[in-house]
């Protein structure tokens, strides 16, 4: 995505906000270490909401920046999208509401995609979790040894770990007479 912002602050003009959000961005702001080519991040001066993403007043409403000016920049968000932050790589940044990028106002770092890419490129516990390839024993999740639950739609298993919990149990059970004290001896 290539738009001159820089060049013709003009152009980023809003209605009910003109070019006036533009002097709540720092355009000196540092670039993004994961992707050069993006250009400097412009974090936002004024309001924050306590996730830590740039709110701006229009008339009495408080819309996030990034939500309020894209359809103006660059169209309409689609139904059921997300402005996404090209800048935030979770790789990189691990802090979560406290993440510089959530208040980035720099419109070329603003892409629409859909929620679920969207959740992919964060640090939230489901997307950490989808990129894993192993278990936290080692063991691959991919081919045979990766399970699916039918009670947790999408929830992914390792099946070697999931064999040795229920043999684990299995053992417990025989060991305590199925839950009743100890199992007497036959002899």
């Amino acid at each position: 995505m290539s738009i001159a912002l820089e060049s013709s602050p003009l152009a980023l003009a809003a209605p009910g906000v003109g070019v006036r959000w533009l002097s709540n961005v720092d355009m000196a702001g540092p670039i993004p270490a994961h992707d050069k080519s993006l250009g400097r991040c412009w974090p936002w001066r004024g309001r924050k909401n306590p996730r830590g993403y740039a709110v701006i007043a229009i008339g009495r409403a408080r819309p996030l920046l990034h939500r309020a000016l894209y359809p103006i920049i660059h169209g309409p968000i689609p139904d059921g999208w997300e402005v996404d932050h090209l800048c935030h790589d979770y790789r990189v940044c691990t802090l979560g509401d406290a993440c510089p990028h959530r208040s980035c106002g720099n419109p070329a770092h603003w892409r629409a995609v859909p929620k679920t890419v969207n959740n992919a490129r964060s640090g939230s516990p489901t997307a950490v979790n989808a990129r894993k390839t192993h278990c936290w024993r080692g063991h691959p999740l991919a081919g045979a040894n990766l399970r699916l639950r039918a009670d947790r739609p999408k929830h992914r298993e390792c099946g070697t770990c999931r064999r040795i919990r229920r043999y684990a149990a299995q053992a417990e059970l025989i060991a305590t007479g199925g839950g009743h004290g100890e199992q007497g001896s036959l002899f």
